[in-house]
């Protein structure tokens, strides 16, 4: 009777130390995953100097990357007041090459010069209509816009959704002489009609 308690312990010992080895796995399994797919996420979506907003993750989502500027490691100069200009002095032909097209770059910089020009009119031309982006540009009296390079320019197809992100560097001075260099991303999507226009600007 001893004997056959003894093979019952030892039994269920066993089965536990399967069951246990079988969750350890799993864990580390899950934990490799999620490490994965974080690499993944920042080899796609590296850290730029330019904010650009968050891609829906999906599990099952289909993604395709165009990239014609990579921000990673790129380093701009800093604008100082002796070298600020009023205007528009991106060399678009530059970056001119398949999504970066002439459709694009009309309404991008016809979107930066209506800034510099404090001309809401043409600032909201290819804007989708209800945006309300004017206060990024138009709530600071006499200050002006010097855009002059861009950080980052690609294209995303998820799920069949494609988006263009475009990230400018600029520089804005205010009244008093003060400079600050910063950077935002153009965010363009087709509308029904299966033309781009400029959904956001973050």
């Amino acid at each position: 009777m001893k004997s056959r308690i003894s093979q019952l312990k030892i039994g269920y010992h066993g089965i536990f130390s399967v069951i246990l080895t079988v969750l350890l796995l799993q864990t580390a399994c899950a934990t490799s995953d999620g490490e994965l797919m974080n690499d993944i996420n920042q080899r796609h979506y590296p850290s730029s100097k330019t904010p650009v907003s968050q891609t829906p993750a999906s599990t099952n989502a289909t993604t395709e990357l165009e990239r014609l500027i990579d921000p990673e490691g790129l380093e701009f100069k800093e604008i100082e007041a002796e070298d600020f200009k009023k205007g528009v002095f991106i060399d678009f032909e530059r970056y001119k090459k398949e999504f970066f097209n002439d459709d694009i770059i009309t309404k991008f910089k016809g979107n930066l010069e209506g800034i510099v020009e404090n001309n809401k009119e043409k600032f909201n031309v290819h804007l989708y209509e209800g945006s309300r982006k004017e206060a990024l540009f138009f709530d600071e009296e006499n200050v002006q816009f010097m855009f002059y390079d861009l950080d980052l320019l690609d294209k995303i197809k998820m799920d069949g959704r494609e988006q263009i992100r475009i990230g400018v560097q600029h520089a804005k001075k205010h009244p008093d002489g003060r400079i600050e260099n910063e950077a935002i991303t153009y965010f363009f999507t087709k509308n029904k009609e299966g033309k781009w226009r400029i959904e956001n600007i973050d």
